[in-house]
């Protein structure tokens, strides 16, 4: 695994912070129509205990270890809000996504259950062979009044690292949150459109 993992944080030396998830800015201005934004509400994200703090997960097997002196900027929950704030209103201008209390006139409100947030190790990997981040879990929208299910799916995604370092494995968890965020984003949009124009008569679908 990376030399340097453990569960323990080196004593006296400041953890070096890292973010994911951030869009960069692309230098078109061009005007874009207004577009009328219906509320989506955003229920609390919930993460597997392991991976709910700010620190950075590893695998190999049933072994987990934390990379050592390495921490996310904030916990990985708050971190993952914003990703899908922000590919949400790139995406999605036709939503927005908001909290609970915030999201005034919403019709439906989405959960996000994240149980594999990782950069998994292969048992037979050597000390060299980098790993990859593992994201995965589940989505489902529900009406907003009556809390019951529209739909859900699962998501995974997998992504390499490109070296068995921190500043190799950083980048793949980013890469690895746009994709899952981007596939996240572009399902709820279409389900909660269709959901909109075409009520549900019984049990919310369950896609795979």
């Amino acid at each position: 695994m990376l030399a340097g993992c453990g569960s323990l944080l080196g004593g006296g030396k400041r953890d070096d912070l890292f973010r994911f998830g951030v869009i960069e800015r692309t230098n078109d201005t061009a005007p874009q129509a207004a577009v009328a934004r219906r509320p989506l509400s955003l229920l609390r994200l919930r993460f597997a205990p392991e991976i709910e703090g700010d620190r950075i997960l590893t695998t190999r097997g049933a072994q987990a270890l934390y990379i050592k002196d390495a921490r996310w900027v904030a916990s990985v929950p708050d971190l993952f809000t914003q990703a899908l704030t922000r590919q949400f209103g790139a995406r999605a201008p036709d939503l927005r996504l908001a909290s609970p209390r915030s999201a005034t006139g919403a019709s439906q409100a989405l959960q996000v259950t994240i149980d594999r947030f990782e950069a998994r190790y292969t048992p037979e990997a050597d000390g060299k062979t980098p790993p990859t981040v593992v994201i995965a879990g589940e989505v489902t929208l529900f009406g907003a009044d009556d809390r019951q299910p529209v739909a859900s799916r699962r998501f995974s995604v997998e992504e390499p690292a490109l070296a068995n370092s921190t500043s190799g494995i950083v980048p793949a968890f980013d890469r690895a949150v746009t994709r899952y965020a981007a596939q996240l984003v572009d399902w709820t949009a279409q389900t909660s459109r269709s959901a909109s124009s075409n009520p549900p008569s019984g049990k919310g679908q369950k896609d795979e």
